[in-house]
């Protein structure tokens, strides 16, 4: 398969369609996709950004470990869906700085603790070529969320040994499931 050509169809600010050309020795194929970068910033063209961050914030009281679960309004879904915290990395940033960012804007946490649990993996390979790093960060809630205005997200404690049945009781983003099953799994006594 030798890619031809990519055109690209819509121009907004956060997320955009493309049509790649490809060609075999039998066809050429057309293939529509989504992309939050620039045309030649494309993963196609070898770039290996990372677009966002993906966070499970945890903290400890009364000797029990406790999540902290967002509860966000997700406009695709005209729902809400439980999630863990997540978002873009701004320009100049590194994932790290992105991940200590979010946790302050989500959910009013100050980061005493962060690492990286997963590199940059793609997010729907299918549909986009969108990357995540996934970070686990020991916090404390001590600030006011900062959120941008089209954002509607509250957050709360679930107590590590009540995560299973709530991720199973309750609507989740599948790479917010994943990530907290990870956690629960890696953490449970």
């Amino acid at each position: 398969m030798k890619l031809e050509k990519v055109e690209k169809v819509t121009n907004l600010k956060y997320l955009n369609m493309y049509v790649a050309t490809y060609k075999d020795e039998k066809s050429q194929k057309l293939y529509n996709f989504c992309s939050r970068r620039e045309e030649n910033a494309l993963t196609l063209h070898g770039n290996s950004a990372v677009d966002g961050v993906r966070i499970v914030p945890y903290l400890k009281k009364d000797n029990k470990l406790f999540v902290v679960l967002i509860k966000e309004f997700r406009y695709p879904l005209n729902t809400y869906i439980y999630s863990t915290p997540a978002g873009l990395i701004d320009a100049g940033e590194t994932p790290k700085q992105a991940a200590i960012r979010e946790l302050e804007e989500e959910i009013g946490a100050t980061v005493i603790k962060i690492e990286s649990t997963l590199h940059p993996c793609f997010t729907s390979a299918g549909m986009s070529d969108e990357t995540l790093e996934c970070f686990e960060a020991e916090v404390v809630m001590n600030k006011s969320q900062k959120l941008d205005p089209n954002e509607d997200i509250s957050a709360f404690l679930v107590e590590l040994n009540e995560l299973p049945i709530f991720i199973k009781t309750h609507q989740f983003g599948m790479q917010s499931a994943l990530q907290l099953q990870a956690f629960y799994y890696k953490n449970k006594k």
